[in-house]
């Protein structure tokens, strides 16, 4: 069996849908070795598959060597841990795959003349990475040496343009546009968990906001503007920290809104995500205009893909991305304001069966994972 290099670094593996797909399928058709330095979240079921080996990079020796922990795995079960080596610069790969910057960082410093696949989940530039962390020296290397790729991963043709223009990558280098995607096909069961939980009537409708819970996606206007729908509840499921946080507690406290809710679960695999999806009607995704990677989300985000997995229509704001992923598609209804999301609400529940059906076909018609297997496999294997 042929083998790849996977180059991963500074990312919650666990937690990315499209990083767990490529895994997998690489895996059936390698040997993956996974070069990891600063990565989180290692508990998903691919890493317990044989063809997977990982080896978490410390450090840089000044002998030109890499310090290693190979089979990080049997480490975390308690089995070698002191398994440590140098590795062989000459060492050969089918394929080399990169992820973002940090991993095409990891991938030049460990093999120099490698040619990689680089595939961009965040838009990384140089006037604008917002909440990404962008060293100096990761981008001159990756701007010097961009255009020694074989080829580009990216989610969506408007990415691909800004990404050529950023990094003025060669029109000779091919790309694979490959929007955020999911395992298996759309889901159309419903489950009871969040209605159960909070003891919420089964007359309302429960609305969902995924993701980080911070000031740039605006929650507590979400908060505030849900309040005054009677028939809904809205709850927010992610990770949060900071003073924002208290900030939203605080707004709900003093305004006595007792139809908004802050989930306290922690979900330890991307599966577990199911059975809170499956309780929701519709989905939230409010980016605010910090980043072309908010106003290009679209096709990029983790979740508005999951949300059509479930069949929820959508409320997201309004950008060429969003317009062209949700409402050309009959997924939803995009917004200008915050005033604009009641009469979107009423427009969906109007028609929520068609919006729904939309929602589950458009998923397995654009982010099913299993449609792009062969496609990918092709790609990689471009001579």
């Amino acid at each position: 069996m042929d083998k790849v290099a996977v180059f991963i670094k500074k990312y919650s593996i666990g937690k990315s849908s499209p990083i767990l797909c490529l895994l997998d399928l690489l895996s059936d058709n390698y040997e993956v070795d996974l070069f990891l330095q600063e990565a989180w979240h290692m508990n998903a079921t691919v890493f317990e598959k044989d063809t997977i080996k990982l080896i978490t990079v410390e450090g840089r020796k000044e002998n030109n060597s890499i310090k290693i922990i190979k089979n990080i795995w049997d480490f975390l079960f308690g089995k070698n841990y002191k398994n440590i080596t140098t590795i062989d610069y000459n060492r050969n790969y089918k394929s080399y795959i990169c992820f973002d910057p940090h991993g095409f960082f990891l991938c030049k410093e460990l093999f120099p003349r490698s040619m990689p696949f680089y595939y961009s989940l965040e838009l990384y530039l140089k006037n604008d990475h917002f909440n990404l962390e962008y060293p100096e020296e990761v981008m001159k290397k990756e701007k010097d040496e961009i255009n020694t790729i074989k080829g580009l991963i990216i989610q969506s043709q408007e990415r691909e343009h800004l990404f050529r223009k950023e990094y003025n990558l060669s029109d000779s280098v091919p790309a694979l546009i490959l929007p955020v995607t999911y395992m298996q096909s759309s889901v159309k069961d419903k489950s009871s968990l969040l209605r159960g939980k909070y003891d919420i009537d089964k007359n309302k409708k429960i609305a969902l906001h995924l993701g980080g819970i911070q000031e740039y996606f605006s929650c507590i206007e979400l908060a505030l503007t849900f309040s005054k729908l009677e028939n809904w509840v809205l709850i927010f499921h992610g990770c949060h920290y900071g003073e924002y946080i208290r900030k939203l507690k605080n707004t709900i406290k003093k305004n006595g809104i007792k139809n908004v809710y802050i989930s306290d679960e922690f979900c330890e695999r991307i599966e577990d995500m199911d059975a809170i999806l499956m309780s929701c009607d519709v989905g939230i995704a409010w980016y605010n205009n910090v980043s072309l990677n908010f106003s290009t989300a679209g096709k990029s985000s983790g979740k508005i893909s999951a949300y059509l997995k479930f069949g929820l229509p959508v409320i997201a704001k309004r950008y060429h991305s969003t317009i062209e992923a949700i409402e050309d598609t009959g997924c939803g209804v995009c917004v200008e304001s915050f005033d604009e999301i009641g009469d979107a609400i009423s427009q969906i529940e109007n028609n929520y069966n068609q919006y729904s059906k939309n929602a589950l076909d458009e998923f397995d018609r654009t982010y099913r994972f299993e449609n792009y297997m062969k496609e990918i496999i092709d790609f990689i294997e471009r001579p």
